[in-house]
């Protein structure tokens, strides 16, 4: 279980304006940053800190400064950012303000935000996410829509397995929005599953989930349900490892190495679970992939070759590039 971060409130600052030599300042603290120490305002107040903050997270390149800053120090405290506009002459506690220059000088490191503060949105609910597993994105969103959209008319029991299931997002979600549903999520990690439990519990749907551990679909061999599943869903790795080296900072040096790559052409994990899909599939039912910018076509061919699926359909991301590979089995196969 994860140790979750101590949060602070606006209630616990002090009520009286006080000029701070803080002693995590010291010059003769040599495990300092140079920059966080020479340019640290003398009184900790919310507006002063966010100044400093924006100023450091400028220099070190991070896209959005100003607002790092208030979603870190926002975090902290506990409250909305739009409380450090409301106050910005509060003063702030040492004992935030250490938090936050630690913080402020992972961001600095170019440690991705979610990191920093254990939280990632998807779907419009709260996901704890940690170095353990990759951030969600909003594409995924897209995977999520599309299983909703065709669960709809099935009202019998929905099966669903979700391979190399991460944060949890895609089966949590799934869970949440499909009453009927009963999923099997699978991870080859169990820091990942780890991590996944903690959101089941924390969006009150771990009784609908089966956490399973193990190599793709190996783990449900003593579960009975061969040819009875009615949605394979998966956002698995799918950069190449060609590509990874090119890949923006915060993803490269931080996210998990293993859920972001897989084999020199970024198809591995498909063509694996495409290989495998007949066992489990019920006829009519549907594989689902999240895929990687031109690996659309070449997983539909994947889908082809089987001659067990119609023919692949995809749904575009927010950048028109086909990020949502849709196959479904035929009736008469499984």
């Amino acid at each position: 279980m994860v140790e979750m971060r101590h949060r602070f409130s606006l209630h616990s600052l002090s009520n009286h304006n006080k000029t701070h030599t803080s002693p995590i300042l010291s010059p003769h603290d040599g495990n300092n940053n140079g920059s966080l120490k020479s340019t640290f305002p003398d009184k900790y107040t919310i507006s002063r800190l966010v100044h400093w903050a924006s100023k450091i997270l400028r220099e070190s390149g991070t896209d959005s400064p100003s607002l790092d800053a208030e979603v870190i120090l926002s975090h902290l405290l506990g409250c909305k950012r739009i409380d450090l506009y409301i106050h910005p002459d509060q003063p702030v506690e040492e004992t935030v303000v250490m938090h936050y220059k630690e913080s402020i000088r992972r961001r600095s490191q170019r440690v991705p935000l979610q990191y920093i503060t254990n939280h990632a949105e998807f779907m419009s609910l709260d996901f704890y996410v940690d170095e353990r597993v990759l951030i969600p994105r909003p594409e995924t969103e897209l995977l999520v829509e599309a299983v909703i959209k065709r669960a709809q008319i099935l009202t019998h029991e929905i099966m669903i397995v979700d391979i190399g299931v991460g944060s949890g997002n895609i089966a949590v979600t799934l869970a949440k929005k499909i009453d009927n549903a009963r999923i099997f999520a699978i991870d080859i990690s169990p820091d990942a599953l780890a991590v996944a439990k903690i959101n089941a519990q924390r969006h009150d749907v771990f009784s609908k989930i089966t956490f399973l551990c193990g190599d793709i679909f190996r783990p449900l061999e003593e579960y009975g349900i061969e040819s009875k599943v009615n949605f394979i869903v998966s956002n698995p790795p799918y950069v190449s490892s060609d590509e990874f080296n090119n890949l923006q900072k915060e993803v490269r040096d931080f996210e998990p190495y293993g859920a972001l790559v897989s084999g020199q052409d970024g198809l591995q994990m498909f063509k694996r679970i495409i290989a495998n899909t007949h066992t489990w599939l019920k006829p009519g039912g549907f594989v689902i992939f999240e895929a990687g910018e031109k690996q659309a076509r070449k997983i539909a061919r994947l889908f082809e070759e089987t001659r067990c699926f119609e023919k692949a359909t995809f749904i575009k991301d927010y950048q028109h590039i086909s990020r949502i590979v849709i196959a479904q089995m035929e009736e008469g196969r499984g």
